[in-house]
């Protein structure tokens, strides 16, 4: 029960849900027009959600990726690696569309992320669940402060569950949600 349990947890809480997550309470905050988060939430699910998971699914029936874990680190470089370039993407057509600021700072934050996930996995194997959750959790932390704060039991949860399917150490679970918090915090002070 404890392992399926995490699971649910796992795919409820993968990168992409969690990416969009954070583009949802965002946009939903700093918009007064639907068609801006329309705009926002559009380009967040196509190059956050719908390429990353169509290509986690082509390399995992490939035989490229042998769980939905992505358990071993050598296979987990080619999905960030393709995640950084459509985060790219997704920068240059928010930018070209003149959505918001902070908008922009999200994406810069995934590829400034993005790329420290594909230098850190050459020598080490960090959660990218954690770091996935820990990006909305900076953006809920900046827009509202320590309002919502008892919502670090979702980290704690996730946390859990990835420890509880021994995908990750303690140690790589809190330094995934620490490099998804920290950078994404600073990066939207700066803008």
């Amino acid at each position: 029960m404890k392992q399926k349990t995490a699971k649910i947890i796992s795919y409820v809480f993968a990168p992409p849900f969690n990416l969009m997550a954070g583009f949802i309470l965002l946009s939903n905050h700093i918009y007064n027009e639907n068609v801006l988060i329309a705009e926002t939430l559009l380009i967040a699910f196509i190059f956050g959600v719908l390429f990353p998971i169509i290509v986690f699914v082509y390399l995992r029936t490939k035989g490229k990726i042998i769980n939905d874990d992505a358990t071993e680190k050598r296979e987990r470089t080619l999905p960030y690696a393709i995640g950084l370039g459509l985060s790219i993407v997704a920068l240059w057509l928010s930018n070209f569309l003149n959505l918001h600021h902070l908008v922009l700072a999200l994406w810069s934050s995934y590829i400034l992320i993005q790329t420290a996930m594909i230098i850190i996995n050459k020598f080490w194997k960090i959660s990218a669940h954690l770091i996935g959750v820990g990006i909305p959790f900076a953006v809920l932390l900046f827009l509202l402060n320590t309002e919502y704060l008892y919502l670090i039991t979702i980290p704690i949860i996730i946390g859990w569950a990835r420890l509880t399917l021994k995908v990750h150490t303690p140690l790589q679970v809190l330094s995934g949600f620490l490099l998804g918090v920290i950078p994404t915090y600073f990066i939207f002070k700066i803008f």
